[in-house]
């Protein structure tokens, strides 16, 4: 179908373009594009997990340089549902002065 075929195309645009995977995703969150994408940017943000529960990653450090590292890291530890929520929340925290935060 139609529908199915743009969320397809929608999910490999936003950085997941493998179809088998992207296409399991969706069947299993009942069509659901955004279901999908949550549950693909979780699963490749796991290794960030991993690694930040085991305690080998930093606090959030809303004053370093690299935005995108933050928001990265900010989609790992987190429960922000996408990239544009995680931005917000890196953005908020730079306004707000936050600094460094060792336990988010």
């Amino acid at each position: 179908t139609g529908l199915y075929w743009s969320q397809l195309r929608l999910l490999s645009s936003l950085g997941f373009p493998d179809q088998a995977s992207a296409s399991a995703a969706l069947h299993r969150n009942q069509g659901s594009h955004w279901g999908a994408l949550r549950e693909l940017q979780q699963l490749r943000l796991r290794p960030f997990r991993s690694r930040h529960f085991r305690g080998a990653e930093p606090g959030l450090d809303f004053n370093r340089a690299d935005l995108q590292a933050l928001v990265r890291q900010i989609l790992a530890t987190l429960p922000v549902a996408s990239w544009g929520r995680a931005l917000l929340v890196a953005t908020l925290g730079r306004e707000l002065g936050l600094g460094m935060v060792a336990h988010p």
